[in-house]
C-alpha cells in the first residue's frame, strides 16, 4: 500500500507531512539512525493548538506559513500473510 503525502515541510533536517488533517514525521535516515513514520500529537501552544516539531512548539498558523508541496510517497506493508 502506498500512502501519498502532498503537502508538508522540512524542519531541523526532518521531513513532515500532512495527511487527513494530521501531522506525521516521515521516515528518514540520519547518520546511522533510522527514524520511522510517526504521528505527531496536537498540543496547546499558548491559547492556540499546535504541534511539538523537533522539540520546538509551533502553532498551526506558524506551520501553515512553512508548508509547501512535497509529493512524498511512503510504502506500507499491510497484508494478511505478514506477521506484522
Amino acid at each position: 500500500m502506498i500512502v501519498k503525502y502532498k503537502y508538508g515541510f522540512e524542519f531541523n533536517g526532518f521531513l513532515y507531512g500532512w495527511k487527513d488533517k494530521k501531522l506525521f514525521r516521515l521516515p528518514i535516515q540520519k547518520g546511522k539512525r533510522f527514524y520511522s513514520l510517526k504521528e505527531i500529537k496536537s498540543i496547546k501552544v499558548g491559547n492556540k493548538n499546535g504541534y511539538n516539531v523537533g522539540r520546538v512548539k509551533k502553532t498551526i498558523d506558524q506551520l501553515k506559513e512553512i508548508t509547501i508541496f512535497i509529493n512524498y510517497e511512503h510504502q506500507q506493508i499491510k497484508d494478511s500473510e505478514c506477521p506484522f
